[in-house]
């Protein structure tokens, strides 16, 4: 029996600041009406009255754990220097606005499990909602450079900065990760550095529209030097590097997960991010 959404200090802290307070009301509710509690409970001893208070107080706890864990269990929205941002699960292709898609930093579009693989969103973009290969690649090729993030030379083809992104469509395609010997890799401070370069693209290019993201670095993704990074701390990751970005973005984001994701999560904790 998985007992993981029990193990969240953030809901627990809140619940308990919930019945302090419904406690309070009840106080002065009673006080008010100049009911005295030795009226409710009769003559009981001093010891017996802390034992009556303790459990409703430990009653109104759990039951407000309870109801935010229902309330929260399939996501939650936060706001982040204003920015209202939704974490839920989804399918990122059923949504309507731009849709954020990780490629590697040459934005490579070859789907043959070698390069991309046809299971990750990067290969089900390409192979199910590009219909003209030749075009998407024109519009990488022909893009403008109205950024700071300009690509480059390397060995004849053009690198882009990780966290540059280009249009298309109703897609926002990400440079994700560094890519060698076909393997999609990065480092933690590659991918910290990424997501703000990613924000602050987002915030150029978004055109009032509302945001929809995977969670950046779960899939088929190297760290270097790390040897496992956890959904939660990707998660977390995202987030802060929002707030530390300085990008203003007037449209509400949406950070999608699967349904593994969001149970190996507890979503609640990133109420703390702000």
């Amino acid at each position: 029996m998985n007992l993981q959404w029990l193990n969240s200090p953030t809901r627990w802290k809140d619940s308990v600041t919930v019945g302090f307070a419904i406690l309070t009301i009840i106080e002065t509710t009673l006080a008010v009406s100049t009911i005295s509690l030795d009226c409710l409970w009769g003559k009981y001893n001093w010891i017996v009255k802390l034992l009556l208070v303790v459990g409703m107080f430990t009653f109104i706890v759990v039951v407000a754990f309870i109801v935010k864990y229902v309330k929260t269990k399939k996501g939650i929205s936060i706001k982040i220097r204003g920015i209202k941002v939704n974490i839920r699960q989804g399918d990122i292709f059923k949504e309507e606005g731009w849709k954020v898609i990780a490629f590697n930093e040459f934005f490579d579009t070859t789907v043959d499990d070698i390069i991309i693989a046809h299971n990750t969103l990067n290969g089900i973009f390409i192979d199910h909602y590009v219909e003209d290969i030749d075009d998407l690649q024109r519009t990488i090729t022909n893009v403008v450079e109205n950024t700071k993030f300009k690509r480059r030379l390397r060995n004849g083809r053009y690198v882009y900065p990780l966290g540059r992104i280009i249009t298309y469509k109703d897609f926002m395609l990400l440079a994700f990760t560094h890519f060698e010997n076909n393997e999609a890799h990065l480092t933690q401070k590659d991918y910290e550095d990424c997501l703000r370069v990613m924000w602050i693209e987002i915030c150029r290019t978004y055109a009032n529209k509302p945001i929809f993201l995977p969670l950046l670095g779960s899939g088929i993704t190297r760290f270097d030097g790390t040897p496992h990074k956890s959904k939660f701390d990707l998660l977390k990751c995202m987030l802060c590097t929002l707030r530390t970005s300085g990008a203003n973005i007037n449209q509400p984001i949406t950070i999608l997960l699967t349904e593994e994701a969001i149970q190996d999560i507890n979503i609640y904790e990133m109420k703390g991010v702000k």
